[in-house]
């Protein structure tokens, strides 16, 4: 499933990038750039806007309050 997703992703980009590795005579993306691409596009600032923290429970809250007032 991760290999289909990495080919998705980047038959998806709408311009060549460029590649890490050169080889002479292939133009096509190896998977390698593609996974390149993920990863460098997961640690960017904007990727977690996608999937938001979730909230923290009340106890949870709670607890880090009180532990804060005993320090």
């Amino acid at each position: 499933m991760a290999t289909t997703l990495t080919w998705i992703y980047a038959d998806r980009l709408q311009a060549d990038p460029k590649r890490r590795h050169v080889v002479k005579g292939r133009t096509r993306l190896a998977f390698s750039d593609g996974r390149h691409l993920i990863a460098h596009a997961a640690l960017s600032e904007d990727f977690l806007r996608l999937w938001p923290a979730p909230p923290k429970s009340p106890k949870t809250l709670f607890l880090s309050l009180l532990l804060r007032r005993v320090a």
